[in-house]
């Protein structure tokens, strides 16, 4: 990059939230820039860090996830980030690496997605575009063997060995599959708010007429097959019902309890099929709703428990922050616990969890 040594990166950096963040003191000379991006189905996050892995510039925009949103709309939220980016860091800016975790993907792009995605926008040769199970993975195990379980608005799991080999159970999105996910709940309580009206007995119904914005349950039906109605605003039932009835109801209870079963299910099948042999199991709990919703928590780790020896470790970083350290990683510079403490640090300055709020 084209700087004096010693001379301050332009402007704070402005964090997902919308609010700013102290930008690192200084940028040396020639010292190229390592971006990691957490393309997710609703928003979308990037970072720019340094080789030490110092946070200097941040971006917010909308899906990346080409499936469900569209390539379009993915390449113009790809080039937002971006631009933004670019307008935080100095003119001329070598950036040296790329790592897009997308949620649109199982596993690595292909040459074929990965050019229609980020032609023109991104350098081909020196981005890799993964699945953001793989960055979240990444981000919360940093390459040790374990297995990570993902439940926001949709949930997959992803165990690794102690060779680095990595199995994969569950994202098949909410049509086929996300037990356990924010979304799954809120269709399970509808379907359970439905059966009350037919005798079962349970006290949510007028919760989620109350959300929903209704006097009847029938209401219900045109909105849910509305075209805006998105798979991201049913799954804020979820959150809306554990705040309101949480453990107080039974089905309401039972539902996060099955949630929580069926995703330790996945675990189970994900190290079986993984290999994994470390005891206790270390296990990451990654999204809104294993961080948000106690009951789902606890029947997972129960389940778990159950079976094998566990150990809850918390994630070390973010998906978001995870990517930039694969970024890191691709270029050949060792994540030392210098710059694993520096991308912490960035984490909790600049990174939200675009599930948490599920």
């Amino acid at each position: 990059m084209n700087l004096k040594a010693g001379q301050p990166c332009r402007g704070p950096a402005v964090a997902p939230g919308g609010r700013r963040d102290a930008c690192p003191t200084l940028m040396n000379r020639n010292e190229p820039v390592y971006i990691g991006i957490d393309g997710g189905g609703t928003h979308s996050f990037a970072i720019a860090v340094d080789s030490t892995g110092r946070m200097l510039a941040t971006a917010e925009a909308g899906s990346l996830n080409f499936f469900g949103a569209g390539l379009p709309t993915a390449r113009r939220s790809l080039k937002k980030l971006r631009e933004s980016l670019e307008r935080q860091l100095p003119p001329k800016t070598q950036i040296d690496r790329f790592v897009v975790g997308c949620a649109a993907l199982f596993s690595d792009a292909t040459n074929a997605e990965k050019e229609k995605l980020c032609r023109g926008i991104l350098p081909l040769e020196r981005t890799r575009v993964v699945s953001d199970c793989q960055t979240a993975c990444f981000g919360a195990t940093l390459g040790r063997p374990g297995v990570v379980i993902i439940a926001g608005t949709g949930s997959i799991v992803v165990a690794q060995n102690e060779d680095g080999q990595q199995q994969r159970v569950g994202g098949w999105g909410h049509i086929l599959g996300d037990e356990g996910s924010a979304y799954w709940m809120a269709l399970e309580a509808v379907k359970a708010a439905i059966a009350a009206g037919e005798g079962t007995k349970t006290r949510f119904g007028r919760f989620v007429r109350q959300w929903f914005k209704v006097k009847k349950l029938t209401e219900v039906v045109p909105i849910v097959h509305c075209p805006d109605f998105t798979k991201e605003r049913f799954a804020t039932l979820a959150s809306h019902l554990a705040r309101k009835v949480g453990r107080r109801d039974a089905v309401f209870s039972e539902i996060c309890q099955r949630g929580g079963r069926a995703l330790a299910s996945q675990a189970l099948t994900a190290v079986k099929l993984a290999r994994v042999k470390t005891r206790p199991l270390p296990v990451y709990l990654v999204g809104g709703v294993l961080t948000n919703n106690a009951v789902v928590r606890a029947g997972l780790v129960t389940a778990l428990k159950n079976s094998c020896a566990v150990r809850v470790v918390k994630p070390r970083l973010s998906p978001l922050v995870g990517a930039a350290a694969l970024a890191l990683g691709d270029a050949g510079i060792e994540l030392t616990a210098e710059a694993v403490s520096n991308l912490a640090s960035s984490d909790l300055g600049a990174t939200v969890d675009r599930s948490a709020t599920l």
